[in-house]
């Protein structure tokens, strides 16, 4: 089933301006709180937004489960859930790069994807402080701001990307950091919803992740697939399925083409 991408965008846009751009600026003390360590937040417009989301994303489609990044940090049985069960399934980050948030930088978004039977079929990535929407439907394509997005062509010079390593295996981690900075410019990847916009507007030649959670990658990956791209990993090319991997490099672009030519520097690198 593909639901109305409009409507649904315009849920998302509805949930994020009345639930989180209110309390940016404005949270109190005890509106802040942690999960895996100091600097991992959750704040009460995470868990306002993610109730108001599983509502009404529930009405775009009965029947479909909810996983949310919050009730995943409460209970991450339900992230497993995406490893053998089939049906239908809405996963969402309600406010993604929260550490943003709290520190006063306008790099935030919602991030929504609809999977059924394992298949990426719907993204959106809703980036608040712009008011902007990324969009994709398998085999409809992406659009941005309501423009289509076509394909990213690779550059001439030397390519730019993102990093997130602080969960890559050792095995990788020196690897890619060595061809990193002998090959590339790159820098650490703050907000993974922006990380996808920049990679499909072509700002942007690749990012590499240790930690992949599905609320963070599913709809990006899905908007860089629609206009071309390609996400899999480095240890076997694997492509991206929507489940929680931990240590493995996942290495993304928004072509082909500048996947395999980052791919074959940091696979030895040199």
């Amino acid at each position: 089933m593909i639901v109305d991408p409009e409507k649904a965008a315009a849920l998302i846009a509805e949930i994020a301006e009345e639930e989180i751009m209110p309390r940016f600026g404005a949270l109190a003390e005890h509106e802040i709180d942690t999960k895996s360590g100091p600097e991992d937040f959750v704040t009460a417009a995470d868990h306002a937004a993610e109730a108001r989301l599983e509502k009404a994303l529930g009405g775009l489609y009965p029947g479909a489960a909810f996983i949310g990044e919050e009730s995943a940090a409460a209970d991450l049985s339900l992230v497993s859930r995406l490893d053998h069960e089939r049906g239908a399934f809405w996963i969402v980050d309600p406010l993604d790069g929260t550490r943003n948030f709290v520190h006063g930088r306008r790099e935030f978004a919602t991030i929504v994807a609809l999977i059924e039977n394992g298949e990426i079929r719907q993204g959106w990535i809703y980036a608040i402080p712009d008011r902007a929407c990324a969009i994709g439907s398998k085999g409809d394509g992406a659009a941005w701001r309501g423009a289509p997005l076509g394909p990213v062509a690779a550059p001439d010079g030397k390519m730019s990307g993102y990093r997130g390593m602080n969960s890559m295996a050792p095995a990788w981690k020196d690897r890619i950091m060595d061809a990193l900075k002998k090959n590339f410019e790159s820098e650490r990847a703050r907000c993974s919803a922006y990380a996808y916009i920049n990679l499909a507007r072509g700002e942007k030649d690749f990012a590499v992740y240790s930690r992949v959670n599905p609320w963070d990658h599913a709809a990006g990956v899905l908007l860089l697939r629609e206009i071309g791209g390609r996400a899999a990993y480095l240890d076997d090319e694997s492509p991206y399925a929507p489940r929680l991997t931990v240590g493995r490099p996942l290495l993304v672009s928004g072509s082909r083409e500048i996947w395999a030519r980052a791919a074959a520097f940091l696979e030895n690198g040199v």
